[in-house]
């Protein structure tokens, strides 16, 4: 079964709200989760809770935090740096995910163009993935 990439169905300073997808992999139209910063993938979404890895500013978003998102083998991975570019990805984190998933398009970009960009390709069936900070 092909899973379907979570629309972003809104987001601002501290808050982003993500479709459900339900356990047969469609879209559910009734329920949406909303967190503090996201992981989004092919088939689900969930918080991303920096605490769990050490990630902070600096040195940035760690190989741990991309980890999921590479177990479902998306076609492009997105990396938000926050709104205002705040948030560092190491460019050993950049390697980690190239070594890991040959082929695949990584997208480094502010929060905003990344919300933009992840809802485009999730809209056109792509298998997309990503890491949202709704803060700085």
């Amino acid at each position: 079964m092909t899973q379907v990439s979570p629309l972003i169905t809104e987001m601002s300073w501290g808050s982003i709200s993500v479709q459900n997808v339900t356990e047969d992999g469609k879209i559910s139209t009734d329920h949406e989760s909303t967190y503090r910063d996201a992981k989004l993938w092919p088939g689900g979404s969930s918080a991303w809770d920096w605490r769990e890895t050490g990630t902070g500013h600096r040195p940035g978003i760690q190989p741990t935090d991309v980890d999921e998102l590479i177990s479902h083998k998306p076609d492009t991975i997105i990396l938000s740096r926050g709104v205002l570019y705040v948030l560092q990805v190491p460019q050993s984190t950049q390697d980690y995910i190239r070594r890991s998933l040959p082929g695949v398009e990584l997208i480094v970009e502010n929060s905003k163009s990344a919300h933009q960009t992840y809802n485009a390709k999730a809209k056109q069936g792509k298998k997309v993935a990503a890491l949202i900070h709704t803060t700085c």
